[in-house]
Parts: C-alpha cells; sequence; structure tokens
C-alpha cells in the first residue's frame, strides 16, 4: 500500500523535481496550487522510486503520475492501491493528451467523463497585456475610464508592508460578496494563506491603488517557465474597470519579471454563469477540458 501524507510547505523540495514540466499546463500542476488547495481537498502526496502521486478527497481520486518512467507502471502501482484499499481507481482532472494515452495503452478499461465546469482558460499573455485587437476593445476602454478618473493610479507588489492593507481589503470583499457561498469561503481561506505565505511558496501579488486606496489585487504562480496561473483575482466590482485593470498590470508584472512568459491560466468558471461569461469577455486562445476518469466495471 502506497504510503500518502498531507502536503506541507516542507514537501517543496521533494515535490519540485517533479513540477514545472514543459507539457505542463493545468494550474494544479504547480506546487503553490497543491499546497493552497490541498486542506480543502484533502490532497495527499507519495513519492515512491521515480514516481509522486496525488491522491484527494474522501472517494480517492487519484492525479494522473508524475514521472519520466513507464507510466503502465505508474498506472498498475495505482490500480494495487485502490485495490488494497478497496476502492475503485479513478482519476480527477485527467487532461487531454492524458486521456490519449490511457485510450490508447487500456482500451476499453477506462470510460471517461468530460467536465466543462472545470475546464481552465488559457490566454495569450500578450493580449491581455495590451488589450490589443478588436475583441479587446471594451476592455481598453474600461481601463481608460479608470485611469482617467484616477490619475495617482500605481500597480505595485505586494509586500510585508502593504499585505494587511490587502488582507483588509478583501475582508471586505468576502464579507460583501460571500454570503452563504461555500465555494467564496473556502476560496478566502486559500487566499488568506497565499497572501501570508507569498514568499515561501514564490508567487508574486500585484495590488492597484489610487488616492490612498486599493481596488484590487492578483496573485499568480508559474506552472512552467511560459505558462502562469492567475491563482487570485479580487477588485472592487462596484469601480469601473477595477477588474480589467488588475488583469491587465498584473499581466504585465509577470510578462516583465517572466519574459518567456507566453500563457496564462486563468482557472476555471465551476460552473458559475457570471464567471463564465467574464472569463470569455477576455477571449482565451483554448479551453483546457479535463476529465473524470473511472476504471470500468
Amino acid at each position: 500500500m502506497l504510503n500518502f501524507k498531507p502536503i506541507t510547505l516542507e514537501s517543496r523540495c521533494d515535490l519540485l523535481p517533479f513540477l514545472g514540466k514543459k507539457h505542463h499546463s493545468a494550474c494544479y500542476q504547480s506546487f503553490a496550487t497543491m499546497y493552497l488547495w490541498s486542506g480543502i481537498y484533502k490532497t495527499r502526496y507519495c513519492i515512491t522510486g521515480e514516481w509522486l502521486f496525488t491522491k484527494s478527497g474522501s472517494e480517492d481520486g487519484y492525479g494522473f503520475p508524475y514521472g519520466d518512467g513507464d507510466l503502465k507502471e505508474g498506472i498498475e502501482l495505482l490500480r494495487q492501491d485502490a485495490k488494497e484499499n478497496e476502492k475503485p481507481l479513478w482519476f480527477f482532472g485527467l487532461l487531454e493528451e492524458q486521456k490519449a494515452w490511457l485510450e490508447q495503452k487500456y482500451p476499453g478499461e477506462f470510460t471517461y467523463e468530460a467536465s466543462r465546469d472545470d475546464a481552465e482558460y488559457i490566454y495569450e499573455a500578450e493580449k491581455l497585456a495590451t488589450y490589443a485587437g478588436k475583441k479587446l476593445h471594451a476592455k481598453r476602454n474600461f481601463c481608460n475610464r479608470f485611469e482617467a478618473a484616477h490619475p495617482d493610479w500605481k500597480f505595485e507588489t505586494i509586500t510585508r508592508e502593504n499585505v494587511e492593507a490587502v488582507l483588509e481589503f478583501h475582508r471586505k470583499w468576502q464579507s460583501e460578496n460571500e454570503g452563504a457561498d461555500e465555494g467564496l469561503h473556502k476560496e478566502g481561506c486559500v487566499v488568506r494563506c497565499a497572501l501570508r505565505e507569498l514568499e515561501e511558496l514564490e508567487m508574486t501579488g500585484g495590488v492597484l491603488t489610487a488616492g490612498g486606496r486599493i481596488y484590487g489585487f492578483a496573485i499568480a504562480s508559474m506552472i512552467n517557465e511560459t505558462m502562469m496561473d492567475e491563482n487570485i483575482e479580487k477588485a472592487d466590482g462596484e469601480e469601473p474597470g477595477a477588474y480589467p485593470m488588475v488583469c491587465r498590470e498584473m499581466a504585465r508584472m509577470m510578462k516583465q519579471k517572466y519574459p518567456d512568459l507566453i500563457f496564462i491560466n486563468r482557472e476555471e468558471d465551476t460552473g458559475d454563469e457570471g464567471l463564465r461569461r467574464s472569463k470569455e469577455s477576455y477571449y482565451p486562445v483554448m479551453l483546457l477540458e479535463k476529465y473524470v476518469t473511472r476504471e470500468a466495471q
């Protein structure tokens, strides 16, 4: 039986050699996301031989194996672990290329269910940093309105000196928006943890201010050298242009910090129609489809 254990900050040294690969593109393929959401999703990890395995939830869903060895060996180890735990083998968040590999190597042995609510939105970093082109004309206009109304606006790095002010902004945002939304309550725990541990997680935070007031902030991490994950983005929804400004300025900040950045993953919409319309309005270049995959009975 595989020995799974909780993901902690100290786990980072163990996990990093398996992460940051060129073919990684999903938000959960970065240590920051794994760690920040591990308490919510009960994600654990196991390293055995040349493999990193992850397991989440009370139903013990597995992540696709991380490692450079024979994948069939990794799958068989997970099959054995599921059998010893008397639970069915199933994978969460399976990506298209992983699905294709399983279909080829294990024809008819697994079922696949696409989850549109979990599909991740991928954008060109340059487009979000400039809002160039006809499609993003409305975003440029909103930014122009904000800049005209707040000529002293600034977008600065979140540091130890200003993080408490950002936390206070988030507390206010949460009290005004959370209501009975359990998802936002859980996300609030993640946001606070991320802000407190930005340096340890090697994440980047940016905050939009004007007239001594915070209008929004964002937190991001790198999935690999060319793909960024915008983990968190919050802004004053009553202020025209605040959200487009935070999105644009965070893209600019990350492009300056990481010159090889090409794509930005702005994660899934979780089935929220308002969030879906918002993400679609920035015109992604692709949707990263994910599948719930179960061993056929």
